[in-house]
């Protein structure tokens, strides 16, 4: 009599508690009574995990829970970037960016540039969480006199806003 042995593997998904968040599943179709936005559920959800809302529905990551069912979540579609058209070489700036209505569906990263004018940004990246329409500011120290071009993009898929010019003076001289 001859005995056979089978491996047997077990894999095992570990789901940290930081990585489950809240998200929110909105109407992106009316129905009903029910507009566009309408929050129809809640949901705790890992990110990593396929989920699918459904026809005419969407999700959007709500860390802050600011979003209960039946309530009206308006997703952001661009944002908006200002700050003085004026500045100083050597001297900050403050730089201010916006998301409109009720913030992204995801946490979105924008990264600020100066087109390679050797200025400095406090942080080159912000990022908008999720359902939040935080504005987020930086300041931008401008190196040399001239006109700067300060440009945002983002890793979501809002709409970049327009470039900002800056007309740098230069420094003034110490006495």
């Amino acid at each position: 009599m001859s005995e056979t042995t089978t491996a047997t593997t077990t894999t095992t998904t570990t789901t940290t508690a930081s990585s489950i968040q809240n998200h929110i599943v909105y109407r992106t179709v009316a129905s009903g009574d029910e507009g566009v936005g309408y929050v129809v559920n809640s949901i705790l959800w890992d990110g990593a995990s396929t989920f699918d809302p459904g026809s005419g529905l969407a999700l959007a990551l709500d860390a802050d829970r600011a979003y209960p069912i039946g309530s009206t979540y308006t997703p952001s579609t661009e944002y908006a970037l200002s700050g003085a058209a004026t500045a100083t070489a050597g001297t900050p700036l403050t730089l201010t960016l916006t998301p409109d209505n009720d913030g992204p569906g995801a946490d979105t990263t924008v990264t600020l540039s100066d087109g390679n004018a050797g200025g400095t940004f406090s942080a080159e990246t912000v990022t908008f969480n999720g359902c939040t329409n935080t504005a987020q500011t930086v300041t931008y120290t401008p190196k040399a006199a001239g006109t700067v071009t300060i440009s945002a993009t983002n890793n979501g898929s809002l709409t970049n806003p327009a470039s900002l010019s800056v007309t740098v003076s230069a420094a003034a001289a110490a006495t």
